[in-house]
């Protein structure tokens, strides 16, 4: 197993491996990725004095709950689903929110995570909303049927108005089976990837996954911060095309901000895992001589920019050459976000 599957099989596998209900085969895998991931190491320790004081000294179950607990953990850490390569972020990061859902409170389903009044629930049905356009242009069945035209924002007013009437496991249940069908969908038929779905603007159905990857990972984010959950970065394969895409819908915002842009475009240079080094022309079909500036940040945090999840005058970011335009990048990258 490769490093970065293995920290994303251990990632799920940390809760169960707390509370003693892992294989012995998963317990081996879990102790040897301990030794080599500070972060991982740092959240199984504290996992284990949680349980600790649930539980007594003695973290072992009791006779007989091991293959019960071992079944619970299972079924709150259900996997990924199996999809092309073009969509395993979207398939991670449904599954990373899935396990972060299975353990929240009644009051916390309440708690407002995002624009100031959408609560966990809200945000949920919102991505089942979402998402529900792309399942339904690669010819899968939802409900209601999606008509022709329809935007997101105006799919989830329809969405919110049904889900705030249902239990938040029904939810829940509904959002994940419509994320895992529609990976089985793209898997079973390849023919799909070269098709398009419309979202706020047209797009090839691989870009259109990356998307849903990106915006289950920002609200996942805004879920654990107003639950005190954990978060873990995607891993660095599914964090490179979500960068990737931002870099490349990024002068459809910085055309509406940058006058006469002329043949200038901006080097945009992202560091750490999932990084990488995009040349970003000011308007979308403009041909360019040189960088009139170069921009160096951190992968997640430019993300986490797109996402409208970062204060552009916040963001630590190395600035060479027009500082002025550079600074313009920046402020123009949460354009991409949308609720």
């Amino acid at each position: 197993m490769t490093g970065t599957s293995s920290h994303e099989a251990v990632v799920r596998l940390l809760g169960a491996w707390a509370l003693d209900a892992c294989s012995p085969e998963e317990d081996d895998l879990v102790r040897v990725h301990l030794n080599r991931c500070p972060s991982c190491a740092r959240e199984a320790h504290a996992l284990r004095e949680v349980a600790a004081e649930l539980g007594g000294n003695d973290l072992r179950p009791p006779a007989g709950t091991t293959a019960a607990a071992r079944a619970t953990a299972q079924e709150i850490r259900r996997p990924a689903a199996a999809a092309p390569a073009y969509a395993a972020p979207y398939a991670a990061q449904v599954a990373a929110l899935d396990l972060t859902l299975a353990g929240l409170t009644a009051e916390e389903w309440r708690r407002v995570a995002a624009y100031g009044e959408w609560t966990v629930h809200d945000l949920l049905a919102h991505l089942a909303a979402t998402d529900s356009l792309v399942a339904a242009a690669v010819g899968l069945a939802v409900r209601p049927p999606v008509e022709p035209g329809t935007s997101p924002i105006a799919r989830t007013t329809v969405a919110l108005h049904r889900e705030r009437r249902r239990p938040v496991e029904e939810t829940r249940r509904s959002w994940r089976a419509q994320a895992d069908a529609l990976c089985g969908q793209l898997a079973r038929r390849p023919s799909l990837a070269a098709g398009e779905v419309r979202l706020e603007r047209t797009m090839p159905v691989p870009d259109a996954l990356v998307a849903r990857a990106f915006e289950t990972w920002v609200h996942a984010s805004d879920i654990a911060a107003v639950t005190g959950r954990p978060t873990v970065p995607p891993l660095p394969e599914h964090l490179h095309p979500m960068a990737d895409l931002a870099t490349r819908m990024l002068p459809y915002v910085l055309g509406r901000r940058v006058a006469a842009p002329g043949d200038r475009y901006v080097r945009l240079h992202l560091t750490g895992a999932g990084g990488g080094t995009w040349n970003v022309p000011l308007a979308p079909g403009v041909a360019w001589t040189g960088p009139a500036a170069v921009l160096t940040l951190d992968t997640v945090e430019f993300c986490m920019l797109a996402g409208d999840r970062r204060h552009p005058g916040r963001v630590r970011a190395e600035i060479r050459g027009d500082e002025a335009l550079g600074r313009e990048v920046l402020a123009a990258a949460p354009g991409l976000a949308g609720p």
